[in-house]
This record gives structure tokens, sequence and C-alpha cells, in this order.
């Protein structure tokens, strides 16, 4: 009979540790689950100011009008083209402002005399 008293305690011994065991996993899940919770809480947070935040954007859009920032923005094409034809026009304009100057000069001397 020692051998199966010697086998209980060692039966006991086992299951008393195995039991130590499970209890520190039960502890670790109880904190793993409070920390999500947590996490949850503050996901959720973010969740609202980001939805607050698509509604207002939305309401800036529903805003807007269409229409004329079309108008603008072919206005402001009209305009690229304008610069470009003024462009093309600076190089002449600056030897027929030569020229003219010359002449202005020249005709200036010859009334003067």
């Amino acid at each position: 009979m020692p051998a199966d008293e010697a086998t209980e305690v060692q039966r006991h011994e086992d299951m008393q540790r195995r039991l130590a065991e499970v209890e520190r996993r039960l502890d670790k899940m109880a904190s793993d689950v409070h920390a999500m919770k947590g996490n949850m809480a503050g996901n959720t947070a973010l969740t609202q100011e980001t939805l607050a935040g698509v509604d207002a954007i939305k309401q800036a859009i529903a805003q807007l009008d269409i229409p004329s920032l079309r108008e603008m923005a072919e206005a402001m094409n009209s305009m690229k083209g304008g610069v470009k034809v003024l462009g093309w026009l600076e190089r002449p304009a600056k030897w027929v402002a030569a020229i003219a100057g010359a002449v202005a000069a020249l005709y200036a001397l010859w009334k003067l005399k």
C-alpha cells in the first residue's frame, strides 16, 4: 500500500501543479481581455472621431458650388493660353520697341535742326 500512497501523493502533486498552471493562464487571459476592452474603447472613440470628420467633409463638399468652380478652372485655362500668346508677342515686341525708339530719336534730331 505504500506504493499506492506514493503514487497518490505524486498524482496529487501533479494535479496541484497543473491546477496552478491553469490558474496562471486564466489570470493572463483575464488581463489580456481587460487590455482588449481598453483597446476596443479607444478604437471606438477614434472611429467616432473619424466618422464625425467624414461628416464634416461631406457637409463642406455639399456647400461647394461646383459649376462656379468649373467656370473658374476654365477661366484659368484660358488665361494660360493668353499668357502663352503674350510670350510669343514678347519677342517681336522688343525689336519693334527698339526700332520705334530709334526712329523717334532720329525724328527728334531732325526736328531740332
